[in-house]
């Protein structure tokens, strides 16, 4: 993971979105992918609230309200300068600035949700157990599975300290007081391995797309659909709080 700033693992994610996720956030095709299959997760669900840990810029609270809109919704992040730009997409949002490895946020939601956060926390095992103390009924979350060692140079760059072994999120999930109810891992071969190790070659750019990064962009996004749900390096776990 990259270094902490004097100011802290706040600093440091405010440059990473200011430098890096940028674009990938709306227009990566593992991203829209995701976000595909957690929909489809998500239209099984009865919710009237959701807190989403590790909001980011919110471009997934529209997915935890889509179909529900008198759903509550709360974000969570490390990140000010990310914070600030969710409020301004969800003005009737709450919002919170804090380590969810160091307490839970004030609150009760009928939904947890952290989408892309697990991988880039020393103590996930403490998150996690804050997350069960703030969800009144259900957890979903999305992290990335697979070899940290065989992509480490653009694991590091994106703020990643690890990768999930197969099974690994589920025993840390059920550890902190959820039962899992779905898995799926997703990816293969198209996303992992193929474009995984196209990215290690790459490397992480500015955080904006030109031309030929969208036009890329497309192209795997269709490809992405063939894809499968069995196998592959994101793995996505929903689980009862018990």
């Amino acid at each position: 993971m990259r270094r902490a700033s004097a100011d802290g693992p706040a600093a440091t994610y405010d440059d990473l979105w200011t430098h890096v996720y940028g674009d990938m956030q709306e227009e990566g095709p593992a991203h829209r992918h995701l976000r595909r299959l957690l929909r489809d997760v998500l239209g099984g669900l009865e919710y009237r609230s959701a807190a989403d840990v590790g909001c980011g810029a919110g471009h997934n609270l529209p997915l935890l309200r889509e179909g529900r809109p008198g759903c509550g919704l709360a974000g969570i992040d490390v990140s000010r300068r990310a914070l600030d730009e969710a409020r301004r997409r969800f003005p009737d949002g709450e919002f919170h600035e804090l380590d969810i490895q160091r307490g839970p946020a004030p609150g009760r939601w009928d939904l947890v949700f952290s989408c892309l956060l697990l991988e880039h926390l020393p103590d996930d095992a403490a998150a996690l157990g804050h997350m069960r103390r703030m969800a009144e009924r259900h957890l979903l979350v999305a992290s990335v599975a697979g070899d940290l060692r065989r992509y480490r140079a653009w694991e590091e760059k994106v703020g990643h300290v690890r990768n999930y072994r197969r099974g690994e999120l589920e025993t840390r999930v059920e550890a902190a007081g959820f039962r899992c109810e779905r898995v799926l891992y997703w990816g293969f071969p198209f996303y992992s391995p193929v474009a995984r190790r196209l990215q290690e070659r790459s490397g992480v750019g500015s955080g904006r797309f030109g031309t030929v990064a969208r036009m890329a962009a497309r192209v795997l996004y269709g490809l992405y659909f063939l894809n499968s749900r069995r196998r592959g390096d994101l793995v996505v776990v929903l689980a009862r709080a018990v």
